[in-house]
């Protein structure tokens, strides 16, 4: 696949803590949807709550902690679209290292009838457009 094409910087806060002083497990899911949602601004250009969309895996490794104080990068890309499916690989590191090394899968969801959409030809256009891929 090819390099990440998208990336936040986030600082820590103390509520990310865990007993042992570092970043709990949990919270690295949360760092990787707060790059997605600034993704999804940025790049679809629509706030990632209004979007009709429905997380449907995640998978996560851990390698390294994360300390108060450090800078995190998350970084992201978007792999081959499926009809409804959107997979999204991740990559946390604070001072070069990696973290954490994750993938989500999102689908597109029609809320109404609560059901797997297509993917909106909008949405597609531009995630092709800034990953550089061909999405089908």
């Amino acid at each position: 696949m090819s390099a990440y094409t998208y990336e936040i910087e986030l600082e820590p806060q103390y509520r990310d803590l865990d007993p042992n002083g570092h970043v709990n497990q949990a919270v690295y899911s949360s760092y990787c949807e707060q790059a997605r949602a600034k993704y999804w601004e940025d790049v679809i250009g629509q706030r990632h709550d209004r979007a009709e969309l429905a997380l449907v895996k995640l998978e996560l490794e851990y390698s390294a902690e994360i300390l108060l104080g450090e800078t995190v990068t998350v970084r992201q890309r978007i792999g081959e679209l499926g009809e409804s499916s959107i997979p999204i690989e991740y990559e946390l590191s604070t001072d070069g290292e990696t973290a954490a090394t994750g993938s989500v899968v999102l689908l597109s969801y029609d809320r109404e009838a609560r059901e797997p959409a297509p993917i909106p030809q909008e949405w597609r256009d531009a995630i092709v457009e800034y990953e550089g891929h061909d999405a089908e």
